[in-house]
């Protein structure tokens, strides 16, 4: 089974973390090529990273990938995150992990700017 785990970073806004969720649930009414799709957060918020890929593999997922929802490749980026997936991938040893390159990097982002201004 795959599944997809949105990660952002969270927020001590409750309002902020309600945005993502949303974006999230109306992907996965969308989506064709996930059968699961969960967010998570780094910080401020839950679930966490961990308990987002507890949960898919308790529903019997054995490919996840995570996509970060971040706009920069800061620390978060490259360093938070793939460190949480290689702590979590010791523990599933029988998981395949894979994270997908961050949302700024989309080449999309400049199709969305220039379709709001």
């Amino acid at each position: 089974m795959k599944s997809l785990i949105i990660i952002a970073h969270g927020s001590k806004k409750e309002g902020s973390n309600n945005e993502v969720r949303e974006i999230v649930n109306s992907i996965q009414t969308e989506n064709t090529i996930y059968d699961k799709i969960e967010v998570s957060f780094l910080e401020f918020a839950t679930p966490t990273l961990e308990q987002s890929v507890k949960k898919c593999i308790e529903e019997k997922s054995n490919d996840i990938t995570i996509y970060p929802y971040f706009l920069n490749s800061g620390k978060h980026v490259t360093y938070d995150i793939p460190n949480e997936i290689k702590i979590v991938g010791q523990k599933y040893q029988d998981v395949t992990f894979t994270i997908l390159p961050h949302f700024g990097s989309s080449e999309s982002i400049k199709k969305i700017i220039l379709s709001d201004i």
